[in-house]
């Protein structure tokens, strides 16, 4: 006579996962048959989340049964209010779940300032098996305990950093000038993906961190959604430094475009130059606007790109970029106010025009135009004007079935 003992894997697989999101019925499945037990708990404990309720059951678990501590693959330690560092993951206990490749925390879940000597060690040691890592910072300190520790992961392959700044406004162009650790074996870290959003200064300790070290080398996919708070301009625009150094291998890049944040710089001239456009040479610079004045682009203006005359520092090889995506920030007055001659420079240096331009992006697909709810106030008939006035003004791309206008 069949028992339960008889079914198949598969089978038992698909029993198990018609339930997976109950986390009462998975538990109860583990009690009904010895068989049930490893596809319930590869469910039950795959992702976990840690929680003021449950971390000290959890640590308990892991340290008494070893078996259910391999089936861990991420870990999420969100922010705990009135719970210490200390009081989150010892790194002893990080150490005890061997699969863990997915890692979310704030800014200081090991309690980096009171870590002894010898729990860096293994915490260095447990983290060396990761591939993607998210954290929040809310206070910049723990920022080069961090790098120091992502130094040291050879699998690593996506990083998403979300900055949010403690209090209101509380990081000033001094804070974020703060050095980063350098690596003892530059080129160990090779990111895939990085994910940048928040305040723009983050970006400072960033590109001193991950530049010098060639960790963007091999980096497909860009996204960089920031913005300055406060209209607080005074630490420098870092995005040029960690463009130019993705530029060889990039394939997606989206970028978020505060019209006050240009792409450009005197040091540096991307291959792509994604900003107003540039006042003339002869010209003197703009002021820099008193804090908590927004300093407005240029009447006409708009986010373009340009091919920049050669310079030391300019990637001169065809890029490999495929996808392009632009929240350009712009109300519908200063769109309409492009002149044509703009937006045919930016078809220009896409596709090739007149030179070379477009052999610079042999690879592109697709240039997705974003924002319509800055175009018309949150209008319901926004994104078709937004819509309807970039595909007229971008013909080209258009025709070759490059452009999408995303909400």
């Amino acid at each position: 006579m069949a028992s339960i003992l008889d079914l198949p894997h598969e089978l038992i697989d698909r029993i198990v996962s018609e339930f997976q999101h109950d986390l009462v019925n998975l538990r109860t499945s583990a009690l009904i048959s010895s068989v049930f037990v490893p596809w319930s708990r590869q469910r039950l404990f795959s992702n976990v989340r840690l929680t003021a309720s449950n971390i000290y059951a959890f640590r308990a678990l892991i340290e008494s049964s070893p078996t259910v501590a391999s089936y861990v693959r991420r870990l999420d330690m969100p922010m705990m209010d009135n719970f210490p560092p200390s009081a989150i993951l010892p790194p002893t206990t990080l150490a005890q779940l061997p699969n863990v490749t997915n890692l979310s925390a704030h800014s200081d879940p090991f309690d980096f300032r009171q870590l002894p000597a010898g729990q860096e060690i293994v915490l260095a040691e447990a983290v060396r098996r990761l591939t993607t890592v998210e954290v929040l910072i809310d206070r910049l300190w723990p920022l080069p305990a961090w790098a120091t520790l992502l130094n040291g992961c050879p699998a690593l392959a996506t990083l998403v950093i979300k900055a949010e700044a403690t209090g209101w406004g509380t990081w000033s162009a001094a804070d974020v000038a703060f050095p980063m650790p350098a690596s003892s074996a530059p080129g160990t870290l090779r990111l895939r993906t990085l994910r940048v959003s928040g305040d723009c200064k983050i970006l400072v300790p960033l590109s001193a961190w991950l530049v010098p070290q060639g960790a963007l080398a091999t980096l497909q996919t860009l996204v960089v959604d920031v913005s300055y708070l406060l209209d607080d301009y005074s630490a420098p625009d870092a995005r040029p430094a960690l463009v130019l150094a993705a530029a060889p291998s990039l394939r997606e890049l989206t970028l978020h475009l505060d019209p006050p944040m240009p792409l450009t710089s005197p040091d540096t001239a991307p291959s792509i130059r994604l900003a107003s456009f540039p006042p003339p040479p002869c010209a003197p610079p703009p002021r820099r606007p008193r804090r908590g004045h927004r300093r407005l682009p240029p009447r006409g203006s708009a986010p373009s790109f340009s091919c920049p005359p050669p310079s030391p520092h300019a990637h001169t090889e065809p890029s490999a970029l495929e996808e392009l995506s632009l929240d350009h920030s712009m109300i519908r007055r200063d769109l309409l106010a492009v002149p044509a001659a703009t937006w045919r420079t930016i078809e220009d240096a896409l596709l090739g025009g007149e030179g070379d331009a477009g052999e610079q992006y042999p690879h592109l697909r697709s240039v997705t135009y974003k924002g319509c709810q800055k175009f018309s106030l949150g209008s319901s008939d926004a994104f078709e004007h937004f819509s309807g006035t970039v595909r007229e003004r971008l013909p080209r791309l258009v025709e070759r079935g490059m452009l999408v206008v995303g909400r």
